[in-house]
């Protein structure tokens, strides 16, 4: 029964193509699993790791900061990014859904005058390691959003952000916490 709520609940909580997909709702389930006598050490071992990628960019606490890599070879640092809104949109080239929302995004009124009063900022972020897909697709996106890959692939290595699903967007505010996660 317990291996039948666990499935259910990662139906429903973890999916990234479930509407109620909710880390904050997934966590106390995870946290039971992995205190649970019901399962060994190594059946444990994968809600552990989903856990501690639950508790990472948690709604309200301080977002993950990295390093970006923009087309010219300048580096910069997430957290200053100086903005009242930071979008992060991590996407990869050609991305169908990453489309739709670069679509939705630039078509918005309200995201177009915060933009233009500096209020609002995209960073644009490929994960992978492709480069020659990333520049072939450079010009999808708006000149004034910051484009840029992960040089270093920390955000997959150290598993700074969920990738399971792409796009992923993270809403921050000024202070670099975390608004709104996977808000697509």
């Amino acid at each position: 029964m317990f291996e039948y709520f666990m499935m259910l609940s990662d139906v429903v909580l973890h999916d990234p193509n479930s509407p109620l997909r909710s880390d904050e709702k997934y966590i106390p389930v995870l946290e039971a699993v992995v205190n649970s006598s019901f399962f060994d050490e190594w059946e444990r071992m994968p809600y552990e790791s989903d856990l501690k990628m639950a508790q990472q960019n948690r709604v309200g606490y301080k977002a993950n900061d990295f390093v970006y890599t923009l087309a010219s070879g300048r580096s910069g640092n997430m957290h200053k990014i100086k903005a009242e809104y930071l979008l992060i949109f991590i996407s990869n080239p050609g991305c169908p859904m990453c489309r739709d929302i670069r679509e939705q995004l630039t078509a918005s009124p309200m995201i177009n005058e915060l933009s233009e009063r500096g209020d609002f900022k995209v960073l644009v972020i490929y994960p992978d390691k492709d480069l020659a897909a990333w520049r072939e697709h450079l010009g999808d996106y708006p000149e004034s959003w910051i484009n840029a890959y992960d040089k270093d692939g920390v955000l997959t290595s150290e598993r700074l952000y969920d990738l399971k699903a792409i796009p992923a967007l993270y809403l921050l505010d000024s202070d670099k916490r975390v608004m709104a996660k996977d808000c697509t």
